[in-house]
């Protein structure tokens, strides 16, 4: 039985001499054609995502003093707001001496009839804010007040101390409202179908 044992080793050992040092058989590509192995295979392209939310500092640092219970899913907005088409009218998105702009929707505290989309206007300054909120009072016919969904320019306090420009357009089938937040130079621009609801959540709206 030791003999028969032996004989069985040898042959084994003999087999592994044989196919010592000879390389493994080719691999064969999908279509077909033999490559040697180890050869590397074609890898794919790695996918792209879609663009980030936010692109520039000052549009992080913007996003990054927004409530997320307020304001949520902001995009970037910067080129749209300072485009090379100049400032718009009294309550459009286009602005001047704006570093940052951002899109963003109603979040989960919003009361009254939230818009459907909140502009959102980063200042370089306060001079930059004042004078672009000056811009668009002097560009508004004023015909009654904003309280009453009418066209306006006036100035406002709320109770939480709040204060700024608010301006704000009637148009057929829809009212903007404009405003600004003086101590933390950051500007809004809202639009609804239905005045007294955006009045009503802007009342409440606490953004930063």
């Amino acid at each position: 039985m030791l003999a028969l044992a032996a004989l069985v080793c040898a042959g084994v050992m003999i087999a592994l001499a044989a196919t010592n040092g000879q390389s493994p058989p080719a691999e064969t590509d999908p279509a077909g054609t033999p490559r040697p192995a180890g050869s590397p295979t074609a890898s794919a392209a790695p996918a792209t995502g879609p663009e980030p939310p936010v692109r520039t500092d000052a549009e992080r640092d913007l996003a990054a003093r927004l409530s997320s219970f307020e304001l949520t899913d902001c995009q970037a907005a910067t080129d749209d707001v300072t485009g090379s088409a100049g400032p718009g009218g009294p309550t459009e998105a286009r602005a001047s001496g704006v570093t940052a702009a951002l899109r963003c929707a109603p979040g989960v505290a919003a009361g009254g009839r939230p818009p459907t989309e909140v502009v959102v206007l980063g200042y370089a300054d306060a001079g930059a804010m004042t004078a672009d909120a000056a811009r668009r009072s002097a560009a508004t016919v004023d015909v009654g007040s904003c309280e009453a969904g009418q066209t306006s320019s006036e100035a406002y306090l709320l109770p939480s101390r709040r204060t700024g420009t608010f301006v704000c357009e009637a148009e057929p089938g829809g009212f903007t409202i404009y405003w600004t937040i003086d101590r933390e130079r950051v500007g809004f621009i809202a639009e609804s179908a239905d005045p007294n609801g955006l009045i009503a959540w802007w009342r409440a709206f606490d953004p930063l």
